[in-house]
């Protein structure tokens, strides 16, 4: 039934109403999917525009905005001593990316000459291919790398194992993940007393890793790397360091492969996430097996529950049914120690059993079945006792499928509840052969939280089977919500 009678909507009281009422679901509308499209931005995002906290990404229509992005892989910092004349507030990356103007004029300047004038274009072109000749000519061990930690993992995974690495560096890491070039980064390069540790392992592997940006820069047909001379400038007669090969560099280098760069760059996020979440154990295989047991199990024992305090007059109904919900009383923070406890003495840790069992049970379910079950026509079983029918007949014929509704919101909510849970399963299952995508999230969460970019990639890659079975079962879900209140 309708709030309004179909003549009252024609008021304009009525009117009135049924604005607001639409206003009011737009705007709950906006509140759920403004936050969600936020972190797809941050996602395809970097260390430049990431702070925007915008929910879409301004460099997909923004030229001025992907050259300045362009330049941010290459700086860790705004290279004031590249652009002298830049805005003094710039700072910062961040404080960069909130002066949209700025990066408009910026780009105009710094840009346009070789965009607009094709002489202008091949004389930067060529300055672009003598900086390049001076990076590849420049000693490894005097350079420079603002290295993206993304591309550490995957470097070292090509160049050594885990266990030969941990054989011969002086420290000891549980995964390639776990490897940083921080501390060599920031090698104090015109230190007169400073000497190249050619006996060190990992400062070795540190200079491949960055000769590796100069053959990729070779292999691309790109004029500037992360890899750059120390000092940076070409010497002039009067001391100082002319840095007009370095802009012409980052000017060409863009307007030939700008576009290119920028969705490599985007969809680097993600591809480091994919690697970090599905090559590592068995995640994805634990999860699946995770999810489809405690859905089985869970409509297995809920309704068998459901189904005996509901069809049979047992005394104390009223009681169990408090007991079940008394159970929700309780955080589980507060449940998690017992059921440690039990879990250990019954040997079940590092299993997928120690993940399944805890949650077979749930007082709600069984207490919202109870209730739909109830609200079943009487006739149908007296019709069914009269012609024979078994009890198990009876449920599995009669009563199953009139509520498959409330049977399939009952799966979709263990569902959600098997796929997100990481702390339970972090507390049970110590050794990581058994960690779920939920734990290998949560890890990634802590371990790069310099990085949240890549973590808004790893929430919207994990949140893409939640969003995928609720749109497959969106029809579903609501006639398990509208049907029990029209019995």
């Amino acid at each position: 039934m309708g709030v309004l009678l179909p003549s009252e909507r024609k008021t304009r009281k009525g009117r009135i109403f049924l604005a607001l009422v639409y206003s009011l679901l737009v705007l709950g509308g906006l509140t759920m999917v403004y936050p969600f499209l936020v972190m797809i931005a941050a996602s395809f995002s970097g260390p430049y525009d990431y702070h925007r906290h915008s929910p879409a990404v301004r460099a997909l229509w923004s030229r001025s905005d992907r050259f300045m992005r362009s330049i941010s892989t290459i700086f860790p910092r705004f290279p004031r001593d590249v652009f002298p004349d830049a805005p003094q507030g710039w700072n910062s990356w961040i404080s960069v990316a909130r002066d949209t103007d700025g990066v408009r004029r910026f780009a105009e300047r710094w840009l346009e000459p070789a965009w607009t004038n094709r002489e202008v274009f091949i004389e930067w072109k060529r300055m672009a291919q003598e900086f390049r000749k001076r990076i590849l000519a420049h000693d490894i061990d005097y350079t420079t790398c603002a290295y993206d930690p993304r591309d550490v993992a995957p470097f070292i995974a090509s160049q050594t194992t885990l266990d030969e690495m941990n054989r011969t560096w002086p420290v000891r890491y549980r995964s390639v993940f776990d490897v940083s070039f921080s501390a060599e980064s920031k090698i104090p390069l015109g230190h007169p007393s400073w000497k190249p540790p050619s006996d060190n392992p990992k400062y070795c592997m540190w200079l491949k890793f960055k000769d590796s940006y100069r053959q990729r820069m070779v292999a691309n047909g790109d004029y500037i790397c992360r890899t750059l001379p120390f000092p940076l400038g070409a010497a002039t007669e009067t001391g100082a360091r002319d840095m007009s090969g370095v802009r012409a560099a980052l000017a060409v280098q863009f307007i030939e492969h700008g576009r290119r760069d920028f969705i490599r760059s985007a969809l680097a996020n993600y591809r480091l996430v994919g690697q970090y979440l599905f090559q590592r154990g068995r995640a994805f295989g634990n999860t699946l097996i995770l999810v489809l047991l405690t859905i089985l199990a869970h409509l297995t024992v809920n309704p068998l529950a459901a189904y005996a305090l509901s069809r049979f007059k047992m005394r104390g109904v009223e009681q169990i049914i408090l007991f079940l919900l008394a159970t929700m009383a309780f955080p589980t923070a507060v449940t998690a120690i017992p059921g440690f406890l039990l879990v250990r003495d019954l040997g079940l840790l590092n299993t997928i059993a120690a993940l399944v069992l805890p949650t077979v049970a749930s007082g709600m379910s069984i207490f919202i079945l109870k209730g739909f079950f109830d609200a079943l026509p009487r006739e149908l079983y007296e019709a069914a006792s009269i012609d024979g029918a078994s009890e198990w007949t009876v449920f599995r014929k009669i009563t199953l499928p009139m509520t498959t509704p409330i049977l399939a919101v009952n799966a979709l909510h263990s569902f959600i509840a098997a796929y997100n849970s990481w702390e339970w399963a972090f507390l049970v299952c110590q050794n990581e052969s058994k960690w779920t995508l939920a734990v290998w999230m949560y890890q990634m969460s802590q371990q790069m939280g310099g990085q949240p970019w890549c973590v808004m990639a790893g929430f919207v890659l994990v949140s893409i089977p939640t969003a995928v079975v609720f749109l497959a079962c969106q029809k579903v879900i609501l006639r398990g919500i509208v049907l029990p209140s029209m019995k």
